[in-house]
């Protein structure tokens, strides 16, 4: 049985869901391993999802149902593939290693004698939303942009050239 949204976009195209831009309970809904792929058909209703095409020659089924979904005709571009994570710009002199250490990369006293920090432990997500959230945020914590992807979801303007 196919769920829209959660299986059902055509194979040329790169499905995105902005459960970012949704209420609350709809992305507790979207991090909840087993509730998850009800969250898909519950946000194409509300219009956060969006297709895109894998490359220029990407051409849509005529009998593929777009209701609920955002189809854009190109492909992404360099702010989109950005906030995404698939395109790197390294800033000079954006992190500090000390502060990194001392604020991000945080110790804890497992035994006496035994300490680990929080960069080691692994992260784990159990659903696709979250992997893709993860991915993101590690990508934007590794070059130093962390806050300026923060601004590009809550949709605030940012110089992107700098």
């Amino acid at each position: 049985m196919k769920i829209r949204g959660w299986d059902d976009y055509p194979h040329d195209f790169h499905p995105e869901f902005n459960f970012h831009r949704g209420p609350f309970w709809l992305r507790a809904l979207a991090r909840t391993p087993i509730l998850e792929r009800f969250a898909y058909p519950i946000a194409m209703k509300k219009g956060l999802c969006e297709l895109w095409p894998s490359s220029s020659e990407s051409i849509l089924d005529p009998n593929f149902d777009t209701t609920g979904w955002v189809i854009h005709t190109r492909e992404k571009n360099d702010l989109e593939r950005w906030i995404e994570g698939s395109l790197a710009y390294f800033g000079h002199g954006e992190r500090n290693r000390t502060q990194q250490f001392l604020f991000r990369d945080r110790m804890f006293r497992v035994k006496k004698n035994l300490i680990l920090f929080r960069g080691v432990l692994p992260r784990f997500s159990f659903t696709s939303y979250g992997g893709t959230l993860r991915r993101q945020r590690g990508i934007h914590r590794a070059n130093g942009t962390y806050k300026k992807y923060k601004k590009a979801l809550r949709g605030e303007h940012f110089d992107f050239s700098e």
